[in-house]
């Protein structure tokens, strides 16, 4: 009797956290069959506040936020030139929220709109980020409130180094690269940065900034070096702005058109009540997103690994005449060994395979992109960082500060390899040299292949070093500067399609993947994060660069 009452007890809860569980989809489902009804008659006027991009088109579908897919968000774009009812597009600053290489991918799209509709852009605070959002449209407007200003700064890097800390529990990380410029994980070992480390970030932050003052120069035609650099932009007035010309007037919400009455929608109504015309053709082209760091844990949202890529390479299987597949790379790279059991996978397709990299495509993430037959990055892609790297953490004076003693036997050599409890011999440290010298070689073997470059040219620019996609492009690691679509007409040039038509591959998501996706997103402060990266990647061999990705 009991055990019946338990199992049914057992039932009904599980009964109710299923109700629980897809309470939330329904109601987001309602959501999106609700805006459906949205009509665009009449309608005149978009206003452009998207708050996040993602590459991954799951999550996107299912966000209660501003948020799309890098999928959705440029077929609605391409949509909007072709769109002869719509005259103006608004840019709402203070709501849009993209990446560097978002905002760059939007450039060429939105010099397609501005042929024939008015584009302006209005916001309070504007910094550098927000900034380079503004300046997609003709004009820009400053909300007329003093508490608008600018907030142009040149450029900081900080970040927590542990090794004091985390001696004083008798803990030592100890790390081991090949390659000078591989240098993540130092922050645990070291109590201070390296040479190599700030040269290879300064060289990034000063090309960015360069690349800010000239898109500046380009679009305003001041050179705001002096100012920037004296603080004098730091909470800089409406005035001020006005008197560089970095603004062209002062408005509200309601005097530029923000009232969103009959004639004015938000873009995702507009997406969600445009009708798009079915695509006939014959001619597929795939495109499959990998974003995240590689590894083979299944428990986080965004992982890069051997059995989810396979995955969505199986789906491929379903799709008639296919002709090609971009893969979309947003990642800073991770296992060694995962890199390579996908690399090898996608080596067995017989379609010709074009690579377009995100914000990120480094370490792990570059050898995977090595596949391509030609690679695309944006200018300010994160990509190179061709080297190895392995963290291995010892507590023997932690056991010693515990007056633990291990006690124990065994018969030959190598235990104290990845034992947390015991110093690594010379020895042994040799023996994990040579193996990560070999994956090293096997790295570089597939670079060499793939970009026709000598060994010794190679060495010059790998050894850990990152480089911006502008950067990438001069020395011969990319083919192409240009966006997801210019890697997408590149490909569909190469093979001769007069006609083609896109096919995103997502993977199949269970109901719990779902659920795990729509989990509310709390900001876990840096430390935490480098906890959680040493606990995951201590003692594997990595293609991995951790300082990109909150670069």
């Amino acid at each position: 009797m009991f055990v019946l009452s338990a199992l049914l007890q057992a039932v009904i809860v599980s009964i109710v956290v299923i109700i629980v569980l897809l309470i939330p989809i329904f109601f987001i489902l309602g959501k999106f069959k609700n805006k459906d009804k949205i009509s665009l008659k009449g309608v005149k006027t978009v206003v452009f506040n998207l708050n996040e991009l993602v590459e991954d088109y799951m999550i996107s579908t299912i966000s209660i936020n501003k948020t799309l897919s890098h999928e959705v968000l440029l077929k609605a774009l391409e949509n909007l030139v072709n769109d002869k009812k719509i005259e103006k597009i608004i840019i709402d600053v203070d709501e849009v929220d993209l990446s560097r290489v978002h905002i760059e991918e939007l450039k060429e799209i939105f010099e397609k709109l501005s042929v024939n509709k008015e584009i302006i852009a209005i916001g309070t605070t504007f910094d550098e980020y927000s900034y380079q959002v503004a300046l997609l449209a003709n004009k820009i407007y400053m909300l007329n409130t003093k508490q608008s200003c600018l907030y142009f700064r040149g450029y900081e890097y900080k970040e927590p180094y542990f090794k004091n800390i985390l001696a004083t529990f008798g803990v030592t990380v100890n790390t081991l690269h090949i390659g000078d410029y591989k240098v993540a994980g130092e922050s645990f070992s070291n109590d201070k940065m390296s040479e190599e480390k700030k040269e290879s970030l300064i060289n990034i932050k000063e090309t960015l900034f360069q690349n800010f003052i000239n898109l500046v120069k380009e679009k305003r035609k001041v050179d705001i070096t002096k100012e920037i650099l004296s603080g004098d932009l730091i909470f800089a007035n409406s005035e001020k702005a006005i008197q560089l010309g970095l603004i062209d007037e002062l408005s509200t919400y309601e005097e530029i058109g923000i009232d969103y009455n009959e004639d004015t929608v938000d873009f995702l109504e507009y997406i969600s009540a445009y009708k798009r015309k079915k695509n006939k053709s014959k001619n597929t082209i795939a495109i499959i997103n990998l974003e995240g760091e590689i590894d083979t844990r299944e428990s986080k949202e965004s992982i890069i690994n051997y059995d989810n890529v396979v995955e969505k390479l199986d789906e491929l299987e379903d799709i008639k005449n296919l002709k090609g597949l971009v893969l979309r790379i947003n990642s800073p790279g991770g296992s060694a060994l995962e890199s390579e059991k996908i690399y090898q996978k996608l080596k067995k397709l017989e379609i010709p395979i074009y690579i377009s990299m995100g914000d990120l495509c480094a370490s792990g993430g570059y050898y995977i992109a090595t596949i391509g037959k030609k690679l695309f990055a944006n200018p300010v892609t994160l990509t190179g960082s061709i080297g190895v790297v392995i963290l291995y953490p010892e507590f023997t004076e932690t056991i010693n500060k515990l007056k633990v003693n291990m006690e124990g036997f065994s018969k030959g050599k190598g235990f104290d390899i990845f034992d947390v409890f015991s110093k690594l011999s010379e020895e042994s440290k040799e023996k994990i040299i040579y193996s990560m010298n070999e994956v090293y070689s096997e790295f570089k073997e597939h670079v060499i292949q793939a970009r026709n470059i000598s060994e010794e040219d190679l060495e010059k620019i790998a050894g850990g070093r990152v480089w911006l996609g502008s950067q990438a492009k001069a020395n011969g690691l990319v083919d192409e500067l240009g966006s997801l679509n210019d890697c997408i007409d590149s490909l569909a040039k190469d093979l001769e399609l007069k006609d083609f038509k896109l096919t995103y591959i997502r993977g199949r998501k269970s109901i719990m993947e779902v659920v795990s996706a729509m989990k509310p997103q709390f900001i876990k402060s840096n430390i935490i994060e480098k906890i959680e990266m040493l606990k995951s990647y201590s003692n594997k061999i990595l293609y991995y660069d951790e300082n990109l990705e909150n670069f």
